[in-house]
């Protein structure tokens, strides 16, 4: 494979994009998974999140969770931008699709395998971020993940993913739809 113009340096390149985003997506999501969680009048919103995590915790307190995310964030951006490049040309190739719709099919496509891909780390963080909220001893990554499996098997770490997956088709189909469009609008 030439690394040059090949799925290997898309996906590194994505994976690099998805590791970036980690240190600034851990403390929003933090924020987000304990507003949920929690009733309002015990955190009303995301300055008290921010409060009550750094009272218990310390300001680290804002990174619980940063494990997965890291991880998830890079595999799933990796395989994002590898499985967009590879379905737009299978579309194009294969189907003979035109421009548009071989960017519809990959943008949806992408998004569809980005989130099978990191969907358990996922699950992961948003327990680690949600424990918070509760109190007590925070479990870590391994914790949570053996008592998953304990309870549910490998199943448990995908309850949910089936509506995520199709939110996730038409929502990336337009993601790259629009960039494409703009894109091309603008060059």
């Amino acid at each position: 494979m030439d690394f040059e113009e090949g799925t290997l340096r898309t996906g590194l390149s994505g994976m690099a994009a998805g590791s970036t985003t980690a240190l600034l997506l851990t403390p929003i999501y933090l924020v987000k998974v304990q507003l949920q969680v929690t009733p309002k009048r015990t955190l009303s919103g995301p300055i008290s999140v921010i409060k009550n995590t750094i009272n218990k915790l310390g300001l680290s307190g804002l990174y619980t969770g940063a494990v997965p995310i890291f991880l998830g964030t890079s595999v799933g951006y990796g395989c994002r931008f590898m499985a967009y490049d590879k379905a737009t040309q299978v579309a194009e190739q294969s189907f003979g699709f035109g421009r548009i719709g071989s960017v519809i099919v990959g943008g949806g496509v992408a998004g569809m395998i980005t989130w099978a891909s990191h969907y358990p780390l996922d699950l992961v963080s948003s327990r680690m971020e949600a424990s918070v909220a509760f109190g007590g001893r925070q479990m870590t990554m391994t914790e949570h993940i053996r008592e998953i499996y304990a309870k549910s098997g490998v199943k448990g770490f995908f309850r949910g993913i089936g509506p995520c997956l199709l939110r996730a088709f038409p929502v990336n189909a337009t993601i790259f739809l629009t960039y494409d469009l703009c894109r091309s609008k603008l060059t």
